[in-house]
């Protein structure tokens, strides 16, 4: 009889140790899990940068039409907008085309018809979320965390600054015509300033 006591109290601390040991978790909670430790920034960026941008150059407006539109009413221009939230920052994806009418350490000034206001082409301070934001293709809803997110606008900044400027700013100089698909940043709230500060994306010397 003690022996038949000792399995049973043997099968149960077996069950026991066994059951502490599994755990169920939900299927999406592996799924997010796995997607975030296989996440792969830079990758993610480059594929935007050469694929899913050049495949939705229609999105761009011109940046002659939303100069004007920016001058005649603003809720039209920033209709054209995006942004990750509903604040009063906005970025655009614009395009164009201008002459090269003075280069500095920072910036390549471009003169573009149809444009009252002075086109700056960003080519030292490549920062913020501008690259990311502008073009309304990357969604908050791609990406599992935050940390994701952000590490795509730093790594697209990255592109920016070490593949697409360095022949840019090799071969460009004054009255050069330039072809450009670029982000620009704008407050809802405040009076559009007198220049325009593009960070390129695509650029083409002609």
């Amino acid at each position: 009889m003690r022996n038949w006591v000792k399995y049973i109290l043997l099968l149960a601390i077996i069950a026991l140790v066994g059951y502490k040991s599994v755990y169920f978790k939900k299927l999406s909670e592996v799924r997010n899990e796995s997607k975030s430790t296989t996440f792969d920034a830079s990758a993610y960026a480059s594929n935007f940068l050469h694929v899913t941008l050049p495949a939705n150059l229609d999105r761009a407006i011109a940046l002659s039409k939303l100069d004007q539109d920016l001058a005649d009413s603003s809720a039209r221009a920033f209709a054209y907008s995006h942004a990750q939230n509903n604040g009063n920052t906005r970025f655009f994806l614009v395009k164009g085309e201008g002459h090269i009418i003075k280069i500095d350490s920072e910036y390549v000034y471009l003169n573009v018809a149809g444009v009252s206001r002075k086109v700056l082409l960003a080519t030292k301070y490549i920062i913020g979320t501008a690259a990311r934001d502008g073009s309304g293709l990357i969604a908050v809803d791609d990406f599992t965390t935050t940390m994701e997110m952000n590490t795509v606008s730093e790594e697209l900044n990255k592109l920016i600054r070490t593949e697409l400027l360095p022949p840019f700013k090799a071969s460009a100089k004054t009255g050069d015509l330039v072809s450009f698909t670029a982000c620009l940043e704008l407050e809802r709230n405040k009076i559009v300033p007198d220049s325009l500060e593009l960070i390129p994306l695509m650029l083409n010397i002609h």
